[in-house]
């Protein structure tokens, strides 16, 4: 018997599952295998150069080599609330109402602890993210799922299974875009859902991580109208700025929680990386390349559409933004074997949807955002053929 067992709260959460992906990835490419991933969702480019000249100059800088206040500096957070207040109508004050974060999961993090005690139930929408499932195993909280309603080649909002839990529920979770399935709220939809929380005394915590890469027109928040108490939002600049690498998210909210916040970044980081933000004042305001960057995704996304729709083991479920479309296919394999089946056959790689909870399972998380040019017409071909056996 072992005299020193590792946490028994640890121990019930389950390895990072994109670890063992890309591992594999990474092992067949190293034995002279082209293989296309589309697995992590990193995006294919990075700041343009001059982005990086700038960059360069502040290096001097010698606060870019020390820490910077706990919730970010200052002149970043402004830049932030600029970008959100000029790009979508949301005022916040950056002093107490924005904090930089360690990328989004610490974000969420954050905004979970200043929200719940333990034993509260935290509600993910299923298919969901699972950083924010592990998260909410090892706070001592309860989890609760609802699936999704998956019907015409959708995903849709499951509101009538929302609405009989609502009163059981402290904490609602909604990631939209969607990770993993790309579908995005309209904007009547996340009125609704604001009212439904709000009525109920229920948090809404939003992860718009893929906000920049929303292809249907609802961008609606309710940032936008004032500021509900009961919304904090978050998300990354890995995508939006091609700066996976840097770890810099953002939390915004009510001044009061994000109080709270700042107490468990201080505990588990202290502060972002003061070079990513320095990186971040030099690269917000490329607002031209950036709407590149978003279009040369949606290019993708419909490239990928047309090579599932293309193949008759596969069933295309409509992705209204973000990096990745959650498809179904064929057979009667799980999606982990199937993920396995098509790397070590095809060079494709992909996430298995059974690690998005069980609506996942018989389906595979497909990034198309993550291919560099060259890899979309070879990527794609390879998909429209790719069959999973059984």
């Amino acid at each position: 018997m072992n005299r020193f067992p590792p946490s028994a709260r640890m121990a019930s959460v389950v390895m990072p599952p994109i670890s063992g992906i890309m591992g594999r990835i990474f092992d067949l490419r190293g034995r002279g295998r082209t293989v296309y991933s589309m697995a992590q969702a990193v995006p294919w480019y990075s700041p343009p150069d001059r982005v990086l000249q700038r960059f360069r100059k502040r290096l001097e800088d010698p606060g870019m080599h020390s820490y910077s206040p706990d919730p970010g500096f200052l002149s970043t957070r402004e830049a932030v609330a600029s970008d959100l207040a000029a790009r979508r109508g949301i005022g916040l004050d950056p002093e107490r109402e924005v904090q930089l974060t360690c990328g989004a999961s610490q974000a969420f993090l954050n905004a979970l602890l200043s929200v719940t005690s333990a034993g509260d139930t935290v509600c993910l929408i299923e298919p969901y993210y699972f950083d924010h499932l592990f998260a909410v195993q090892f706070s001592d909280l309860r989890h609760l799922s609802i699936p999704m309603e998956e019907y015409g080649g959708t995903w849709g909002f499951p509101w009538d299974g929302l609405r009989e839990k609502i009163d059981s529920i402290d904490v609602l979770v909604l990631v939209n875009p969607g990770n993993p399935t790309g579908a995005v709220l309209t904007d009547r939809e996340m009125e609704e859902l604001v009212s439904l929380t709000g009525d109920s005394e229920t948090f809404l915590l939003i992860d718009e991580t893929y906000e920049r890469f929303v292809f249907t027109g609802h961008k609606w928040h309710p940032w936008m109208d004032g500021g509900p108490e009961h919304v904090l939002t978050f998300g990354s600049f890995s995508k939006s700025l091609g700066i996976p690498g840097w770890r810099l998210g953002y939390l915004f909210g009510s001044g009061r929680f994000l109080e709270q916040a700042i107490k468990v970044q201080d505990s588990v980081v202290i502060c972002p990386p003061s070079p990513a933000q320095f990186l971040l004042e030099e690269a917000i305001s490329e607002k031209e390349w950036i709407s590149e960057m978003s279009a040369g995704v949606l290019y993708r996304l419909n490239e990928c559409r047309k090579a599932l729709e293309a193949n008759p083991g596969f069933h295309w479920r409509d992705a209204g933004g973000a990096f990745f479309t959650l498809a179904a296919y064929e057979g009667e394999m799980s999606s982990q074997d199937a993920a396995i089946h098509l790397l070590e056959e095809y060079g494709i790689g992909t996430i298995p949807g059974s690690v998005f909870g069980p609506a996942g399972e018989g389906h595979l998380r497909i990034s198309f955002g993550c291919l560099a040019p060259g890899e979309i017409g070879p990527a794609m071909e390879l998909l429209s053929e790719v069959s999973v056996p059984g």
